[in-house]
């Protein structure tokens, strides 16, 4: 991590479709496992002075189980970062196979958010980034937190770069024009 990057992470509250079917799940795991006790597998685990300590395993707690991993790795399987020299995008931290894009804020064309009703609600979103090279959205920044506020920040420091390049090309170019007339 550099000493001047920003982090924004992937927030729990894009998940919120996946929580609740974590909660509905767990819900229909309970039932199920009352109206079919055969689905739970019971084993001993150890005896101590005579008292048998068993475990009952429900099979059908493995179905919630797996929307919350779900959750979870796609909460923490993403890092964005914004640094001085631009932003990055890091996807399959958790993964094999990890595909980082970065792109410098001068290259940046075009910056969009997109939420849908709920997210505006939970203040979560996605920032899409696309540049001069690609006619498409090249980076996105999906389940943040505060999407326009990232938006914002993204485009002063943009603009920024931007006006400070033209100043330094105009001052450039007057250097020249000084030059070429001292002669």
């Amino acid at each position: 991590m550099e000493q001047n990057e920003i982090i924004i992470p992937k927030v729990w509250r894009s998940e919120v479709m996946r929580l609740i079917l974590f909660f509905v799940l767990s819900a229909a795991s309970v039932v199920l496992s009352r109206r079919f006790p055969g689905s739970i597998i019971s084993g001993e685990l150890f005896t101590i002075g005579g008292t048998s300590i068993t475990l009952k395993l429900p099979l059908f707690w493995l179905l919630p189980l797996m929307a919350l991993g779900s959750a979870f790795y796609r909460v923490y399987n993403v890092r964005y970062s914004v640094d001085i020299q631009g932003i990055e995008s890091r996807i399959g931290v958790l993964s094999f196979n990890q595909i980082t894009t970065r792109i410098r804020f001068e290259d940046i064309r075009s910056i969009e958010t997109e939420q849908t009703l709920i997210e505006r609600l939970l203040d979560v979103g996605l920032v899409a980034m696309g540049t001069a090279a690609s006619s498409g959205l090249e980076m996105t920044f999906e389940g943040i937190a505060a999407p326009r506020e990232v938006q914002n920040m993204i485009q002063n420091e943009r603009d920024a770069r931007i006006g400070q390049r033209r100043l330094e090309e105009r001052t450039s170019a007057r250097e020249d024009e000084r030059t070429a007339n001292a002669l």
